[in-house]
């Protein structure tokens, strides 16, 4: 990656990532958790998408994101 033009946004995510994890673990009531839930799926959406370019890591990020839809409802 170290040619990678995206670097920036690749890191930018991924350190919304662990913030977003942060809120959820530290999170001292169910609003908090539920937002760092939310933010830990979409984060996670774009980071599986980062190569937006190729149609199978839009795939995957779609499947990811449908999957997390599907297990907050369960």
């Amino acid at each position: 990656m170290e040619k990678d033009p995206f670097i920036n946004r690749f890191f930018t995510y991924l350190s919304l990532f662990s913030f977003a994890m942060v809120i959820l673990i530290t999170g001292d009531n169910i609003l908090i958790m539920f937002f760092g839930w939310e933010l830990v799926g979409l984060v996670s959406y774009l980071l599986v998408n980062f190569y937006f370019t190729r149609i199978f890591a839009n795939m995957a990020a779609l499947k990811a994101f449908l999957l997390n839809r599907v297990g907050d409802m369960f």
